[in-house]
C-alpha cells in the first residue's frame, strides 16, 4: 500500500515539475538568444516603421507658430497652453475630427481634406495653405487618437493611448503589464483594420523572428491578443504551490521511513 501511495506521490511531483518547465518555454522571450555562448553577436532583423496614415474618424492636434505674438491665433482653436492645462482630454477636445468625408475645418481658412495622408504630407498640405495667408508660420501636426488595445493573458488589459509617434509590440506589451504567466508568447494575435477589413497575424514572441514582420511595429486602432495556454498552471514559485509540493515531499519521506 505505501509503496503505491510513494510511487503515487512521486508521479504527481514529477508532473508538476515538468508542467512548469514546459509553461517556461511558452513564456520566454527570444529563446535562441538565451541559447546561444554568442548571443551580443546576434544580429536581429527588424522592419522599419512606416508613416501612419490619415484615415476618417482620426483627431488630430494641429499648432501654428508665428513670428509675432497672437499672429496665429484666429487660425486654430482656442490655446490648451493658455489654461495651464495639458491632459488627455484638454487635447482632445484641441484636436481637429476627420469627418466622413475626409475633411478637418479650421478657423479662416475652412475644409482641407487630410485623410489618406501620412502626418508629413498632412503638415506639408497645412504648410502650404498657411504660406498663403502669413509669412515665417510654422505648422505641426500631430495624431491624438493613438489607441491599441490590448487583450487575453496579460497582467492589465485594456486601451492604451500612446502620444508618440512609433509604438511597437513589447511597449504595448508592456503598458499592459507584459504577459501573464498563464499567456502562451508563442502565439501573439494582432487584428488591423484596413480599408479592405481586417487583417490578422500571429507571432511568435519565443524566437526573434517576429520582429522582422510587418505588425511588430502598431498602428492605430490594432488590437492584441495573447492567448492563454491549454491548460492554466499554477505558478511552482507561488506560495501555495511551495507549501504544497513541501507537504507532498514531507509525506513522501515519513512514508518511505515508516516503510523501512
Amino acid at each position: 500500500m505505501n509503496r503505491n501511495v510513494r510511487l503515487y506521490l512521486l508521479l504527481l511531483l514529477t508532473g508538476v515539475l515538468f508542467s512548469n518547465c514546459a509553461r517556461y518555454k511558452t513564456t520566454l522571450y527570444f529563446q535562441e538568444v538565451f541559447q546561444r555562448d554568442d548571443s551580443i553577436g546576434l544580429q536581429v532583423n527588424h522592419k522599419i516603421p512606416e508613416e501612419i496614415i490619415l484615415q476618417i474618424g482620426d483627431n488630430i492636434y494641429i499648432n501654428i507658430f508665428g513670428v509675432e505674438l497672437g499672429q496665429t491665433e484666429s487660425f486654430k482653436k482656442s490655446s490648451a497652453a493658455s489654461s495651464g492645462t495639458f491632459n488627455e482630454l484638454s487635447l482632445f477636445i484641441q484636436g481637429y475630427l476627420i469627418d466622413h468625408e475626409g475633411n478637418i475645418e479650421l478657423p479662416v481658412i475652412g475644409k482641407v481634406n487630410l485623410a489618406g495622408q501620412s502626418l508629413t504630407q498632412a503638415r506639408n498640405t497645412l504648410q502650404k495653405i498657411m504660406d498663403e495667408y502669413l509669412i515665417g508660420a510654422v505648422v505641426d501636426v500631430r495624431l491624438l487618437s493613438y489607441e491599441i488595445a490590448v487583450l487575453g493573458e496579460v497582467q492589465r488589459p485594456s486601451t492604451y493611448a500612446f502620444f508618440k509617434k512609433d509604438v511597437h509590440l513589447l511597449e504595448a506589451l508592456a503598458k499592459a503589464g507584459d504577459i501573464s504567466n498563464y499567456g502562451n508568447a508563442k502565439e501573439v494575435l494582432v487584428i488591423r483594420k484596413t480599408a479592405s477589413g481586417s487583417q490578422t497575424a500571429l507571432l511568435d514572441l519565443t524566437s526573434t523572428d517576429f520582429m522582422a514582420s510587418e505588425y511588430f511595429w502598431l498602428k492605430p486602432g490594432d488590437v492584441i491578443y495573447v492567448k492563454p495556454l491549454r491548460a492554466k498552471m499554477v505558478s511552482i514559485n507561488s506560495p501555495t504551490v511551495s507549501v504544497v509540493l513541501s507537504g507532498l515531499t514531507t509525506l513522501l519521506l515519513l512514508l518511505t521511513y515508516i516503510s523501512y
